[in-house]
Formats: structure tokens, sequence, C-alpha cells
């Protein structure tokens, strides 16, 4: 007999979902994990840009993972 959570997680894979765990600032926890929800429901939406919390600019992912600035 499985366990009510790998029924879960054979469901969610099934679904072509994959578990990750990542590391976040305690303090945006609750914002990835919305954006986890929307991408994880909505399939066709990615994200591509990050708000800055100082400047209120937002910017896009490869401008932040390359630390390109203006």
């Amino acid at each position: 007999m499985t366990s009510r959570n790998a029924r879960y997680e054979r469901k969610k894979t099934e679904q072509g979902l994959k578990k990750v765990t990542v590391w976040v600032p305690a303090d945006v926890e609750a914002e990835f994990k919305l954006l986890a929800d929307v991408c994880s429901e909505n399939r066709r939406y990615v994200p591509n840009t990050v708000r800055d919390l100082k400047t209120g600019r937002y910017v896009s992912l490869e401008r932040a993972v390359t630390g390109d600035d203006e």
C-alpha cells in the first residue's frame, strides 16, 4: 500500500511537474510560492523578470544572472 504522499507525488509527476527544493530569503517566501503555483497552473507562463525592492525597477532574469547593469 502506498502512502498518501507517494500517491500525491506520483500524480504531480504524471502531470509533468517536478519537485524541487530551493533556498529563498524568508521575506520573499510567499512570492516564490505564488510564482510556482501560477507557473504550475498556467503552463504557458514563465518568469522572465524580477523586481528590485530598493529601486522598484524590473530587471530581466538574463540581466540579473549575468550581472549586467545599466
